[in-house]
Protein backbone atom coordinates (compact mmCIF):
# COMPACT_ATOMS: atom_id res chain seq x y z
CA UNK A 1 0.00 0.00 0.00
CA UNK A 2 2.96 2.23 1.26
CA UNK A 3 4.73 1.41 -2.23
CA UNK A 4 1.71 2.57 -4.20
CA UNK A 5 0.36 5.45 -2.61
CA UNK A 6 4.77 6.63 -3.45
CA UNK A 7 4.36 5.41 -6.71
CA UNK A 8 7.70 3.29 -6.45
CA UNK A 9 8.55 -0.31 -7.66
CA UNK A 10 6.26 -2.07 -6.42
CA UNK A 11 7.15 -5.80 -5.23
CA UNK A 12 4.64 -8.83 -4.80
CA UNK A 13 2.68 -9.68 -1.81
CA UNK A 14 4.78 -12.31 -2.46
CA UNK A 15 8.12 -11.11 -2.72
CA UNK A 16 7.32 -8.73 0.30
CA UNK A 17 6.23 -11.57 2.92
CA UNK A 18 8.73 -13.84 2.03
CA UNK A 19 11.48 -11.02 2.64
CA UNK A 20 9.40 -10.41 5.87
CA UNK A 21 10.00 -13.87 7.24
CA UNK A 22 6.29 -14.78 5.89
CA UNK A 23 5.47 -18.51 7.63
CA UNK A 24 2.60 -19.96 6.89
CA UNK A 25 1.12 -23.95 8.13
CA UNK A 26 2.25 -26.29 5.28
CA UNK A 27 -1.42 -26.67 4.50
CA UNK A 28 -1.58 -23.38 2.86
CA UNK A 29 1.63 -23.34 1.40
CA UNK A 30 0.59 -23.78 -2.31
CA UNK A 31 -1.10 -20.59 -1.95
CA UNK A 32 1.99 -19.32 -2.16
CA UNK A 33 5.25 -18.83 -4.80
CA UNK A 34 7.67 -18.43 -1.98
CA UNK A 35 6.92 -18.97 1.41
CA UNK A 36 8.33 -20.63 4.47
CA UNK A 37 6.15 -23.15 6.68
CA UNK A 38 6.24 -24.62 10.02
CA UNK A 39 4.92 -24.45 13.36
CA UNK A 40 3.16 -20.99 14.41
CA UNK A 41 5.24 -18.71 16.23
CA UNK A 42 4.25 -17.17 19.14
CA UNK A 43 3.17 -14.18 17.37
CA UNK A 44 0.87 -15.92 14.67
CA UNK A 45 0.92 -16.85 11.40
CA UNK A 46 2.27 -14.23 9.36
CA UNK A 47 5.31 -12.10 8.93
CA UNK A 48 8.40 -12.36 11.67
CA UNK A 49 9.09 -8.43 11.16
CA UNK A 50 10.16 -8.77 14.96
CA UNK A 51 13.70 -10.63 13.96
CA UNK A 52 16.10 -8.27 12.69
CA UNK A 53 16.79 -10.37 9.31
CA UNK A 54 13.09 -9.96 8.39
CA UNK A 55 12.67 -6.62 9.56
CA UNK A 56 10.68 -3.92 8.15
CA UNK A 57 13.56 -1.20 8.05
CA UNK A 58 15.77 -3.74 6.39
CA UNK A 59 13.32 -4.20 3.29
CA UNK A 60 12.72 -0.34 3.44
CA UNK A 61 17.00 0.55 3.62
CA UNK A 62 17.05 -2.41 0.35
CA UNK A 63 14.56 -1.35 -2.09
CA UNK A 64 13.58 1.94 -0.80
CA UNK A 65 16.47 4.23 0.13
CA UNK A 66 14.55 7.46 -0.43
CA UNK A 67 12.64 7.03 2.38
CA UNK A 68 12.96 7.08 6.19
CA UNK A 69 11.49 4.58 8.21
CA UNK A 70 11.11 5.30 11.91
CA UNK A 71 9.80 3.45 14.75
CA UNK A 72 8.04 4.95 17.98
CA UNK A 73 6.24 4.54 20.87
CA UNK A 74 3.87 7.51 22.62
CA UNK A 75 3.92 7.85 26.13
CA UNK A 76 1.06 9.95 26.70
CA UNK A 77 -2.19 10.01 24.78
CA UNK A 78 -1.84 13.38 23.87
CA UNK A 79 1.56 12.50 22.09
CA UNK A 80 -0.31 8.92 20.40
CA UNK A 81 -2.83 11.96 18.42
CA UNK A 82 -0.49 14.30 17.42
CA UNK A 83 1.20 11.46 15.60
CA UNK A 84 -2.10 9.71 14.41
CA UNK A 85 -2.64 13.51 12.72
CA UNK A 86 0.09 13.07 10.70
CA UNK A 87 -1.65 10.35 8.52
CA UNK A 88 -3.54 13.54 7.01
CA UNK A 89 -0.40 14.82 5.22
CA UNK A 90 0.85 13.46 2.38
CA UNK A 91 4.63 13.02 3.29
CA UNK A 92 3.25 10.10 6.37
CA UNK A 93 1.99 6.71 6.29
CA UNK A 94 2.03 5.45 9.68
CA UNK A 95 1.89 1.71 9.61
CA UNK A 96 0.72 0.61 13.51
CA UNK A 97 1.64 -2.85 15.17
CA UNK A 98 -0.62 -4.47 17.82
CA UNK A 99 -2.31 -7.06 19.05
CA UNK A 100 -5.41 -7.01 16.50
CA UNK A 101 -6.98 -9.36 18.99
CA UNK A 102 -7.26 -6.60 22.01
CA UNK A 103 -8.39 -4.36 19.14
CA UNK A 104 -10.91 -5.80 17.61
CA UNK A 105 -11.33 -9.27 19.24
CA UNK A 106 -10.13 -11.60 16.62
CA UNK A 107 -6.58 -11.83 14.28
CA UNK A 108 -2.94 -12.32 15.96
CA UNK A 109 -1.34 -11.38 18.82
CA UNK A 110 1.22 -8.91 16.81
CA UNK A 111 -0.07 -7.85 14.00
CA UNK A 112 0.72 -4.66 11.07
CA UNK A 113 -2.19 -2.54 9.08
CA UNK A 114 -1.83 0.83 7.76
CA UNK A 115 -3.43 3.79 9.44
CA UNK A 116 -6.16 5.23 6.48
CA UNK A 117 -7.00 8.50 8.56
CA UNK A 118 -7.78 9.65 11.90
CA UNK A 119 -11.07 12.26 12.41
CA UNK A 120 -9.94 14.60 15.60
CA UNK A 121 -13.00 15.72 16.14
CA UNK A 122 -15.09 12.32 16.78
CA UNK A 123 -11.70 10.62 18.47
CA UNK A 124 -11.96 7.89 15.44
CA UNK A 125 -9.06 6.06 13.64
CA UNK A 126 -10.06 4.47 10.38
CA UNK A 127 -7.28 1.29 9.98
CA UNK A 128 -6.34 -1.24 7.16
CA UNK A 129 -6.59 -4.32 7.46
CA UNK A 130 -4.78 -6.38 5.27
CA UNK A 131 -5.51 -9.98 6.76
CA UNK A 132 -7.72 -12.32 4.95
CA UNK A 133 -11.37 -12.34 6.06
CA UNK A 134 -10.91 -9.53 7.97
CA UNK A 135 -12.68 -6.12 6.74
CA UNK A 136 -10.50 -4.32 5.10
CA UNK A 137 -11.70 -1.39 6.69
CA UNK A 138 -12.05 -1.32 10.54
CA UNK A 139 -12.70 1.67 13.08
CA UNK A 140 -11.24 2.27 16.92
CA UNK A 141 -10.78 4.83 19.34
CA UNK A 142 -7.61 6.44 19.41
CA UNK A 143 -7.46 5.94 22.86
CA UNK A 144 -8.31 2.70 22.74
CA UNK A 145 -5.67 2.03 19.87
CA UNK A 146 -2.96 3.78 22.63
CA UNK A 147 -3.76 1.00 25.06
CA UNK A 148 -3.74 -1.52 23.38
CA UNK A 149 -0.23 0.02 21.95
CA UNK A 150 1.62 0.74 25.13
CA UNK A 151 0.25 -2.80 26.84
CA UNK A 152 2.04 -4.63 24.13
CA UNK A 153 4.24 -7.53 25.61
CA UNK A 154 4.94 -9.49 22.88
CA UNK A 155 7.85 -7.85 20.78
CA UNK A 156 9.79 -4.77 21.04
CA UNK A 157 8.38 -3.41 17.83
CA UNK A 158 4.50 -2.05 18.69
CA UNK A 159 4.10 0.74 17.73
CA UNK A 160 3.66 3.46 15.25
CA UNK A 161 6.04 2.89 12.23
CA UNK A 162 6.07 5.66 10.33
CA UNK A 163 7.51 6.35 6.51
CA UNK A 164 8.63 9.28 5.34
CA UNK A 165 10.39 10.81 2.17
CA UNK A 166 13.96 11.55 2.70
CA UNK A 167 14.79 15.06 2.29
CA UNK A 168 17.80 15.48 -0.51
Amino acid sequence: MVEIRRGVTVFSQDDIGYELGLIVPPEVASQFKKVQTGAEPRAGYGTQTSKNEFSIELFFSRHHPEFNFKRTMPATLSEHRQILEQCESPDADIIICYNSQKLFGDGDPEHASLIESFDITNDRVVIVDPAIGAPKLREASSEKLFMVLRSHELSNIAGFWIVSTRRQ
